[in-house]
């Protein structure tokens, strides 16, 4: 399960509270003793602020006419330090006069959207989850294991609570979605009183899950493939290495569960690109941030702004402009 597209971006309880637990998840362990979550005091925000951080992801530099904006390959959960940015990304950030990102997560109305899509199985699947009772019973076993929030559990629907688990997983490494780089955008956003804009419309997560996709999940996190594969991507993330991040996701068969590359990496690339444009122009030095993952692979962002008419000249990671 990838973590860089905003599948999870406001994914309730998925932050669970790490659990003290083998590399592999087993359904069968007794329940772990689950610590109370811990957040960074102000004064380890303050620390932090005052070091200096390198320039994470790719930064994008899009020209189309006489307009300029720039483009961030963003990931949805993190640590404390990369919520700074470095030095080229903070001049972006700087000069813009608004955001726009993939999902605003403090927009109400994509709130509200999300939050129905992630409330409520679709009749399909219903009838998947009566048909296979067992996939329940293994999910909330798991869910106890790795300690998700039983409140927020109870109440989220099979997609939402199977990246809930996957976000709990990955949590044990130490990466949280308080973290993540597009979150921390928006509420920066928000503090400066600029302007945040979405760009993927009123997305819904209500794909349908067959019983051979939830079991391939809950293998993987089982297994430690999704821890694995997660910390790939971080890597490939931090370094702006995007041969290498292409590779991963052509070779690890991660996309293709749930149906998420048509619904959350090809569809909304489409949706995306069309709505850059116009704002763009009614923005210029506008600042954009999307997950890492919409800039890989066939029909990706940056193929489809080429497409609108953008030059696009990359400023970060590796195989960066030098000319800058």
């Amino acid at each position: 399960m990838a973590l860089a597209g905003g599948a999870l971006l406001a994914t309730p309880g998925a932050q669970a509270r790490a659990p003290q637990s083998p590399a592999s998840t087993s359904t069968a362990a007794a329940p772990l003793q689950c610590p109370a979550p811990t957040l960074p005091s102000p004064a380890d925000y303050q620390a932090e602020a005052q070091r200096q951080h390198p320039d994470q992801g790719v930064l994008w530099e899009l020209r189309k006419g006489e307009h300029t904006a720039y483009l961030l390959g963003t990931i949805h959960l993190g640590k404390l330090p990369w919520i700074y940015p470095g030095p080229r990304t903070a001049q972006a950030l700087r000069a813009a006069p608004a955001i726009a990102l993939e999902l605003n997560p403090l927009d109400p109305q994509t709130l509200q959207t999300l939050m129905q899509a992630m409330a409520r199985d679709s009749d399909a699947q219903q009838l998947v989850m009566r048909n296979n009772p067992q996939l329940r019973t293994r999910m909330d076993a798991m869910a106890q294991t790795l300690c998700v929030e039983r409140s927020s559990w109870q109440g989220m629907a099979t997609i939402p609570k199977i990246l809930a688990l996957a976000v709990a997983d990955v949590s044990r490494d130490g990466y949280s979605m308080a973290f993540g780089i597009d979150l921390n955008l928006a509420l920066e956003t928000a503090q400066e009183q600029l302007d945040a804009m979405g760009l993927g419309g009123k997305d819904s997560l209500a794909n349908l899950a067959t019983p051979d996709d939830i079991t391939k999940v809950l293998d993987d996190i089982r297994s430690g493939k999704s821890r694995e594969i997660t910390s790939d991507l971080v890597r490939h993330w931090q370094s702006g290495d995007l041969a290498a991040l292409e590779t991963l996701m052509r070779t690890c068969n991660c996309m293709d569960d749930l149906g998420m590359k048509t619904a959350m990496l090809d569809d909304r690339n489409r949706r995306m690109a069309e709505r850059i444009s116009p704002l763009v122009a009614q923005h210029p030095k506008l600042f954009i941030a999307v997950g890492l993952l919409h800039m890989v692979g066939d029909n990706n962002l940056l193929q489809l702004l080429q497409k609108e008419g953008f030059t696009v000249r990359q400023l970060t990671g590796k195989g960066a402009d030098s000319a800058q």
